[in-house]
């Protein structure tokens, strides 16, 4: 059975997923309605982001569960890295 904080992982990442999607509709209906090509890069640069942020909530869920025996500091340096792994993409 999953527990709450699983549970609350589990939802932020499909908040996640369900904005992005939410955004890359947007991109599309600007491209139907022929925006600037900046406009577009903008919104496609927001879309990745938020592809980016679930990616590091999946990763980091799967390393809480398989370092039961990692201090708390310990996670947060790996935590740390990730992110910093993710904005150098």
């Amino acid at each position: 059975m999953a527990t709450t904080e699983e549970y609350v992982t589990s939802k932020q990442i499909k908040t996640r997923l369900k904005r992005s999607a939410g955004q890359l509709d947007g991109v599309l209906r600007m491209m139907d309605e022929n925006r600037p090509c900046e406009d577009v890069l903008v919104q496609l640069s927001a879309v990745k982001s938020s592809i980016d942020k679930a990616m590091k909530l999946v990763i980091a869920r799967n390393i809480n569960n398989c370092v039961d025996a990692m201090t708390t500091a310990d996670v947060q340096n790996l935590e740390h890295s990730l992110d910093l792994l993710l904005k150098t993409k």
